[in-house]
């Protein structure tokens, strides 16, 4: 886990330094996770928009559920970008912004990974899906590989 945490902010500070301007926007996180059962998703995503208008997107979530009749906090951390085909020079959330970005997202747990990938709306309504990939088991949960389907809003804490 310590790798792939060091692997992230190595990546994450190259593509920084590769942007010459990016507009950062902070989000809470709140939706819904089916993934072997159901879960509610709580977290934060800081989003930095490129001049293009393409975001990259870093997360730290909580899947929140019941597991074997115990309640269960799954961590995750995750990293995404979501684009569109259209370059336009505005930001998300102003009025001239393109109103649905396609979405590519990997997300790390404790035990899993897991790409995925989407569709938001005015990129703060996102539907994804996924496979997760059980990399290290869990005697205290049930099996953790299998089908992800989730929504998610993304509720910006600054509009402009």
């Amino acid at each position: 886990m310590k790798k792939i945490i060091a692997l992230f902010i190595l990546l994450f500070s190259f593509q920084v330094k590769a942007q010459k301007e990016l507009t950062e926007y902070f989000t809470i996180n709140l939706g819904y996770e089916t993934w072997n059962g159901n879960y509610g998703k709580v977290g934060t995503d800081l989003f930095l928009v490129q001049q293009n208008n393409n975001i990259l997107t870093f997360s730290a979530n909580a899947n929140l559920g019941y597991m074997q009749d115990k309640f269960r906090v799954i961590p995750e951390i995750g990293a995404g970008y979501m684009f569109n085909f259209r370059n336009n020079t505005a930001d998300p959330y102003s009025s001239h912004f393109n109103s649905a970005f396609y979405v590519i997202r990997g997300e790390v747990s404790p035990w899993t990974i897991t790409p995925k990938a989407g569709i938001a709306i005015l990129s703060i309504l996102e539907f994804n899906a996924g496979y997760s990939f059980e990399f290290r088991e869990n005697k205290d949960f049930k099996n953790m590989n299998g089908f992800r389907a989730g929504l998610v809003i993304h509720l910006p804490t600054q509009l402009f």
